[in-house]
């Protein structure tokens, strides 16, 4: 159990009506609940204090081929009222027309600290011109990027864009832009790890791995021997899994009796002691 306050850097905000039937639908389908979760901004500022989570990363998303989209206004309100504490991630859709002039114009108006991209949910390669319209518009606003560059549940997604290797050519063309992996690139950790240990402007966090445990074993030891245990972040993936439930599982790996253990305190960094500056510096 997290004896102390602890960082969550991967929270979802949404209404109901921002979700669209995908997320309904497969939410209800895999875990019993719309959407994965009630997860507008009063539950939100109530899940976080119950938790422990004194500070969090709140993000949108935008997924029109799965008709999801979480306005920016709404992750920069919430943004607003709590930028002692959180970090502001907001969405666009590199498919859709305008999407780097809506990036431009949600970081100028609410002052959002990085952008969210899902190359499989949104269907896009990411190497394609669109993308890169969206990456240098980020890395002109100096913003960071944050990638669902992991496996997806939509049917309709699009794995074949989901490999985190893909992201290697943004990181080199976009070496003052910091990238942040979700879900650790599952199930490829040993490619969010290559690509980690190669590019230093690369981080990843770890949200849904607690409850996959052989995934967070093998990629903990990966990142171990990697050397870049000091560039994951602990994520709960709120509110598909509640904050202070995800600390403990992530923290009980290092319980796990197997020949080459995780050390205690590597867990413990990666939950306690990860700073905010650590993304938004420059």
């Amino acid at each position: 159990m997290p004896d102390r306050p602890f960082t969550d850097w991967h929270t979802h905000v949404y209404r109901p009506e921002h979700l669209g039937p995908v997320w309904t639908e497969r939410g209800v389908e895999l875990v019993g609940r719309p959407g994965f979760g009630e997860a507008d901004l009063d539950e939100h500022s109530r899940v976080m204090r119950a938790s422990g989570a004194d500070r969090f990363l709140v993000l949108g998303l935008q997924v029109a081929r799965m008709g999801m989209h979480v306005p920016n206004d709404y992750v920069g309100e919430y943004f607003a009222a709590n930028r002692d504490r959180a970090i502001g991630v907001g969405s666009v859709d590199p498919t859709q027309p305008g999407a780097a002039a809506e990036l431009r114009r949600a970081v100028e108006t609410h002052g959002l600290q990085g952008v969210k991209l899902s190359p499989p949910y949104q269907g896009f390669h990411p190497h394609c011109a669109e993308a890169f319209e969206v990456y240098r518009t980020a890395a002109d606003l100096g913003i960071f990027l944050m990638f669902h560059q992991a496996s997806v549940f939509a049917p309709d997604g699009c794995n074949e864009f989901a490999y985190p290797m893909l992201l290697d050519k943004v990181a080199r063309e976009f070496r003052g832009t910091k990238i942040l992996l979700a879900h650790f690139g599952k199930p490829w950790t040993h490619e969010a790890v290559e690509l980690m240990m190669k590019n230093p402007n690369v981080y990843a966090d770890v949200s849904t791995l607690p409850v996959k445990t052989w995934q967070l074993y093998n990629g903990l030891r990966l990142a171990i021997e990697g050397h870049v245990t000091d560039r994951l972040l602990f994520g709960s993936d709120f509110p598909s899994f509640d904050p202070r439930e995800a600390a403990d599982q992530f923290l009980a790996v290092a319980d796990l009796d197997l020949p080459l253990p995780i050390p205690r305190e590597v867990v413990e960094a990666v939950l306690y002691d990860r700073p905010f500056d650590l993304l938004l510096s420059s």
